[in-house]
């Protein structure tokens, strides 16, 4: 790692305060000579702790000291250090309390706090170091709450060290200047090791590796020769998982020595062997000889702790002759396997000497088995390949499938206070499949998000222990790898060199080759090649997620926005106002207008942060807000409403009070909330947009309409447009005001079954659509009156000329073709041509499959219910009905559910099972409130018929001239043939043959008008049949 001249860093560091306990009373009692002294001892006490654990000394405030880890490099280990540190500096001025207690009659304590977190890091050569956050101040407020000799540490420090400390909870903390209470934790104690952190972690996928160990095992014992494999792997993949489960199937009498490389510390050269020395206990071999074992048990008493690091001195050259007589005595009486765990950490004698124990172990059963990181291949490249008796292979990711099982065990491995987490993720298979991605095909991973899953729900962040992982990792990196990582983690987890050299050209540091440093990052492991020429990506995608959270802001805000222009002089398109907004786009396009507007909003949100005082900031929100509206937009369009809601709202948070698109952005969140089912979001959207407009008459015009189009769309109370349009008429320039009320009123002609007046409305509201220059709103538009053409007096020719204009017009867009396709579909049906209209149907039903649009799904079945019963299967329209009421009841839709309710009693009857349909409408009268005009003339034309049926002939006349009243109001061609062709049959089964034949041919004249040429048919034939006419 490069560590020249340094400039402002975003590191993750951990901050220890340490602060003597009744200074002011210490400094009143004693001479200032002597209280110099004493400080001068005490602060000797505590910095002795910090350095030999790795720390630094950021600055003295009065006698509180200041310590930072994490600088000049992250170790994943930090926050065990500084917990060590802390602990360290309590011991140590306790001694010397003690020992200055009997002469100075006085007696020091001290208190502390550790906090961990993101800063900003500031250090020079030659001068201070500074150290910018909120994690100082939170180390600084935990200290002040920790009694005498007291460590407390924060949440996030707890996180990291708890499988190394017995910590205690204490009641959330109230600190000067923080908003929130802080969640707390006394250090009780420290324990000696770790352990086997992923003892846990099930062995899954790493059946040909475990082959390859067990072949070099026999090769040993079958050859009488030493072998070595070097299992390589980056943390958490499982190396160490691996070996121990190798270890543990081997036979019973095969001696297993192992030792474990530390990343510092006192007498670390040869702390490994001195494990497997103490491992031994009295089991050493009787033909040892009596220097090689004292030499080796002064590792363990600590008489070798100061051996050399390096040179070839005596103590080095005896304390190798001796692992190596060791070794052989051992593997004479039986196989020995020798396991040096992460070697990544190793000092270069002890690797010397692991790289002579082949040459020196002959004729003896022995397998060596190093276990490290990739990083110790640039210390040792020789150990990463196979050569003469020695192997070496990498751990890769786990696949997908492998993942997935593994979270699953884990799931169920957990305790059973996370009980709640395992039936999560075994209720559900996507949050299953979540964690599994994002861990990257990395075991330890997955159980340390799972760890954080249950702790802090699924929106949790990325979990500290990983990134501390991560962090050192990245650390080792010089500043121009780090520098070209940092840019092409701000492009994404994929990235091409040609949008690295772009970002290289801004705001260069120092001169990057690209090329040259992409090379060595790919040697790291840390990004691959992609499959098109020039394209990489990370290897992991929390490598990248590391990467860019500890990437300075200011560098990511300009970043972003380089990015951004580059996108913005690619897209022919001109992003403008929410009125103005395109929504056709190839798929190449849309994703270019999605990293468009991740790029803008992200500089924007970076530079409000960080820059608040920009004066380009402004100008950016703005079109940060246009690009995300712009986006909004175009998946409302493709009926991605939970998209659609998100982006349109993040456009709107932008934009600040008084901007005029408050008013439009409104209407788009209303109708996404609306097309969802929700009821709360509308209503919300509208009140935003009253208080970013106060006081503006047509935002408050536009949004009463809107609260009164909701109120018919989920039936909460009786609405009406009488109101607005007089108050409208005193603003006629107000187009998406007039646009809006004039879909309120084809909406409520819709409901009172007036189709033709609706469809006058929707066309006057598509003149203001227009005129406004809105494509959202006139699409929105044309669809509707293409539904219309349905059920209004238009003939079906003009209805299908229609479709055929908008599927050309919606092209390849299927969310907007979808509704076009069900209206061509029945439209076809009703004309007679069935098998065209299967066809259309099956296609629209894949459409709706494919996009999971729902509703479109149940207009779907619904039609495919009408098709069934033109052509007399009224069985299977029956159920095709029930089907597509079931699913409009679950998305909320309980007008239109009930009006398909009353089909399907209608199909029963037609076929015959009158009882049952009469069951079923008793059942829809009991439940549900009067219908709408639709739903009321069908279920008095079902009711007539029944009656007609049971013989009560008085009865189904009067329902039949009650029906005939409302027919009256109604201008569906079909809807009146259906009902007119049910009061035939009444008024013939009680012998009133005029009034019978007057009804039918009433039909038919209502049916030629509108082209239905097969529900005519089925009247024709039942007039022939009865010999009416």
């Amino acid at each position: 790692m490069t560590t020249g001249a340094a400039r402002p860093a975003r590191r993750n560091v951990v901050v220890v305060f340490i602060d003597l306990v009744g200074s002011t009373e210490l400094a009143e009692r004693l001479d200032p000579e002597l209280l110099r002294d004493v400080l001068d001892r005490y602060y000797q006490a505590c910095t002795s702790g910090i350095s030999e654990h790795g720390g630094v000394v950021e600055k003295y405030i009065g006698d509180a000291i200041m310590a930072v880890f994490g600088i000049p490099a992250n170790r994943e280990d930090d926050a065990l250090r500084a917990v060590r540190a802390a602990h360290a500096a309590l011991q140590r001025v306790r001694e010397l309390s003690d020992g200055l207690a009997p002469t100075h009659g006085i007696q020091l304590d001290v208190h502390c706090g550790v906090s961990a977190g993101q800063a900003v890091v500031i250090a020079t050569p030659g001068a201070d170091l500074r150290v910018i956050g909120d994690t100082v101040n939170t180390a600084a407020r935990l200290q002040s709450a920790a009694d005498v000799g007291e460590i407390l540490v924060g949440d996030e420090v707890a996180r990291l060290v708890r499988a190394q400390a017995r910590l205690e909870p204490v009641p959330p903390l109230t600190l000067k200047g923080k908003s929130n209470p802080v969640r707390a934790w006394r250090v009780t104690s420290l324990e000696p090791d770790a352990g086997d952190g992923d003892a846990q972690i099930p062995l899954i996928g790493r059946a040909a590796e475990t082959a390859r160990l067990r072949a070099a095992y026999r090769e040993a014992v079958r050859d009488h020769r030493c072998r070595v494999v070097t299992v390589l792997g980056v943390p958490g993949i499982g190396k160490s998982r691996l070996v121990r489960d190798f270890v543990h199937e081997l036979p019973a009498g095969v001696v297993v020595l192992a030792g474990r490389c530390r990343s510092y510390g006192a007498g670390i050269t040869y702390r490994p062997i001195a494990e497997m020395v103490e491992s031994l206990g009295d089991d050493w071999p009787d033909t040892l000889e009596e220097a090689s074992g004292a030499a080796l048990r002064g590792l363990v008493t600590g008489d070798a702790a100061r051996a050399p690091r390096t040179g070839e001195d005596a103590g080095v050259e005896e304390i190798a002759r001796a692992v190596c007589a060791l070794f052989e005595a051992l593997a004479r009486r039986e196989p020995l396997v020798v396991v040096w765990e992460d070697l990544h950490w190793a000092e270069p004698t002890l690797l010397d000497l692991i790289d002579d124990l082949t040459t020196w172990l002959v004729d003896v059963p022995v397998l060596v088995v190093r276990v490290a990181r990739p990083e110790l291949l640039e210390a040792r490249p020789s150990w990463g390949i196979d050569v003469g008796r020695a192997v070496a292979f990498e751990l890769g990711a786990l696949d997908a499938a492998r993942m997935e099982r593994l979270v699953a065990e884990l799931a169920a491995l957990r305790s059973p206070d996370d009980e709640v987490v395992a039936h999560a993720l075994a209720a559900s298979p996507a949050l299953c499949r979540r964690v599994a991605e994002s861990s990257d095909g990395n075991p330890l991973f997955a159980e340390l998000l799972l760890e954080t899953l249950a702790e802090e729900g699924e929106d949790a962040p990325l979990p500290r222990t990983i990134q501390a992982l991560l962090g050192a990792r990245l650390d080792l990196l010089d500043d121009g790898e780090r520098d070209v990582l940092e840019r092409a983690a701000t492009i994404g987890h994929a990235f091409t060199l040609d949008q690295l050299g772009g970002l290289c050209a801004v705001r260069p540091e120092a001169r990057l080759d690209v090329d040259e440093t992409v090379g060595l990052l790919i040697r790291r492991r840390l990004v691959r090649r992609g499959e098109a020429a020039g394209s990489f990506h990370f290897t992991q995608t929390l490598t990248r997620d590391t990467v860019y959270a500890m990437t300075r802001k200011d560098l990511r805000a300009t970043w972003h926005l380089a990015l951004a222009d580059r996108i913005s002089e690619q897209i022919t398109e001109q992003i403008s106002g929410p009125a103005e907004v395109s929504v056709w786009s190839s798929s190449g396009e849309e994703s270019s207008h999605g990293d468009l507007t991740q790029h803008l909003e992200t500089a924007c949100l970076l530079k409000r942060e960080v820059r608040p005082d920009d004066p380009l900031l402004p100008a950016l929100t703005e079109r940060a807000a246009r690009a995300l509206v712009g986006e909004g937009t175009r998946a409302l369009h493709r009926k991605d409403l939970p998209a659609a809601i998100a982006l349109l709202e993040r456009g709107r948070d932008l934009l600040p009070a008084g901007h005029p698109d408050h008013r439009p952005l409104a209407v788009r969140i209303c109708d996404a909330g609306l097309a969802r089912g929700e009821s709360d979001r509308p209503y919300a959207a509208l009140d935003v947009a009253e208080r970013m407009l106060p006081g503006d008459p047509r935002t408050r015009l536009t949004c009463a309409v809107q609260r009164e189009t909701l109120a018919v769309r989920f039936g909460t109370r009786p609405a009406s447009a009488g109101p607005f349009r007089d108050l409208l008429s005193a603003d006629p320039g107000d187009d998406l005001g007039w646009c809006r009320l004039h879909h309120l009123e084809a909406l409520l002609r819709i409901g009172e079954g007036r189709f033709g007046a609706a469809e006058a409305a929707l066309r006057d509201a598509l003149a203001r659509a227009r005129s406004l220059g809105d494509r959202y709103e006139e699409n929105r538009l044309l669809s509707g009156l293409c539904e219309l053409a349905q059920w209004s007096p238009t003939p079906l020719a003009e209805g299908l000329s229609l479709c055929a204009g908008l599927s050309a017009r919606f092209g390849a867009d299927r969310a907007m073709l979808l509704p076009v396709l069900v209206t061509e579909a029945r439209l076809l049906a009703l004309a007679g041509d069935v098998a065209e209209a299967w066809a259309v149907l099956h296609a629209a039903d894949r459409h709706a499959r494919d996009l999971h649009l729902n509703l479109a799904a149940a207009a779907v079945l619904q039609v495919r219910g009408l098709v069934e019963s033109l052509v007399d299967r009224h069985a299977a329209a029956e159920e095709l009905f029930r089907r597509a009421a079931a699913d409009l009841h679950r998305l909320g839709q309980s007008e239109p559910a009930r009006t398909l309710e009353l089909y399907a009693a209608r199909e029963l009857l037609r076929q015959g099972r009158h009882a049952e349909a009469a069951g079923e409408l008793a059942r829809l009268r009991a439940t549900a409130a009067r219908p709408q005009a639709r739903g009321e003339l069908i279920l008095l034309a079902l009711s007539a018929r029944i009656a007609s049926l049971d013989g009560d002939h008085g009865a189904a006349g009067a329902l039949a001239a009650r029906a005939e009243e409302l027919l009256a109001r109604t201008d569906d061609p079909c809807l009146c043939g259906d009902v007119l062709a049910d009061l035939a049959r009444v008024h013939h089964a009680a012998g009133r043959t005029g009034p019978a034949a007057e009804a039918a041919a009433r039909a038919l004249r209502g049916y030629a008008a509108k082209g239905a040429e097969l529900p005519a048919r089925r009247v024709r034939r039942w007039i022939e049949e009865e010999r009416l006419l």
